[in-house]
């Protein structure tokens, strides 16, 4: 070997230590958040960055920021750019970025957060979908909240009651509100309390947990449960490649124990909890929970089938076999039921 190979050889070796941890030595993840600290999310991301700190025996340092650095339509690209280590979000917010994930937001699909989570990561892993949608990071994992229910301020267990009816929505809710008969008034989350407060709107669309979150109890005092929730929101929580590349082979280990199916499993069964502690409130208000009937069921069921049909033309138009999806995921959601 020349001695001019010996030395670049030499300056390689240096300059890839130089970029990796020294083995044992700490190293810090700073995680982006958006959201107050009355959410329970906010407790929920604590638990899993807790498990991943043990996952890594102590040597990973995590730090979740207590400030938002940009609304939520922007945290994917605090990832993306290496403004923050680690994001997480809502694909919704980002329309057109995340056709296949966004399959999750249609009508009857998980019938709680946890079993949606595990199935979501499952099948989004299964079908390749991961580096399609998130090639510009290193995705972690993906979950989904709890099954989209119907709280209103006067009671409504059938189509006819709910006709003429003025719903908060987000986005993705409005074409479902049309087709129930209602009549969708799209803002965000935040104003939901506001808007039912001042009579602008009669009810809401969200899992239980909002109950607590957005201290709905005393304004809407009836919910109508739905077998595997009107919709669902999958959420991602996804890492910048470079920090993901600079990470020592623990790091990495410690983040793929606690993410991936497992972390989609954590955080599912957290956001189950909330759910529980959301409908105990309303119950101990003395506000009325029930089950949508049957014969009603099959009602809804056909109504909604149009956004299906809207939704599986999206999916085409991008390149998927958006048919063929919606049938793996219900099995993979039997299958772990």
């Amino acid at each position: 070997m020349s001695r001019m190979v010996k030395y670049l050889t030499a300056g390689a070796v240096a300059a890839s230590a130089a970029l990796a941890p020294a083995t044992g030595q700490a190293e810090t993840i700073q995680i982006a958040n958006w959201l107050p600290p009355v959410h329970h999310m906010t407790k929920t991301m604590a638990a899993w960055v807790d498990s991943v700190v043990k996952a890594s025996g102590g040597k990973l340092t995590i730090k979740v920021d207590k400030t938002a650095l940009a609304k939520p339509p922007g945290q994917y690209d605090l990832a993306v750019n290496g403004i923050r280590d680690i994001t997480w979000g809502v694909p919704a917010y980002t329309p057109g970025r995340f056709v296949a994930l966004r399959l999750w937001e249609m009508p009857f699909l998980s019938p709680s957060a946890e079993v949606g989570s595990e199935a979501a990561w499952v099948w989004y892993e299964k079908h390749g979908l991961i580096e399609k949608e998130f090639g510009d990071t290193h995705l972690v994992t993906v979950w989904v909240h709890g099954p989209g229910i119907l709280h209103t301020k006067k009671r409504v267990s059938t189509l006819a009651d709910l006709k003429g009816v003025k719903l908060r929505v987000g986005g993705g809710g409005i074409f479902l509100a049309k087709q129930l008969g209602a009549v969708p008034v799209a803002m965000p989350a935040t104003k939901a309390h506001e808007s039912l407060r001042r009579g602008i709107t009669a009810g809401v669309f969200f899992p239980f947990e909002a109950v607590k979150g957005f201290r709905l109890e005393k304004l809407v005092r009836h919910h109508l449960l739905v077998p595997g929730g009107l919709y669902t929101v999958p959420f991602f929580l996804t890492m910048n490649k470079k920090k993901w590349d600079a990470l020592s082979a623990n790091g990495k280990a410690a983040l793929n124990k606690a993410g991936r199916r497992a972390g989609a499993k954590l955080i599912g069964r957290h956001w189950d909890a909330a759910d529980k502690v959301g409908m105990e409130i309303a119950r101990k208000n003395g506000n009325t929970i029930e089950d949508i009937t049957p014969a009603e069921l099959k009602k809804w069921r056909a109504r909604t089938d149009a956004i299906f049909t809207e939704y599986l033309g999206k999916m085409k138009k991008a390149g998927y076999d958006g048919a063929a999806l919606l049938a793996d995921l219900r099995a993979t959601v039997k299958s772990i039921r």
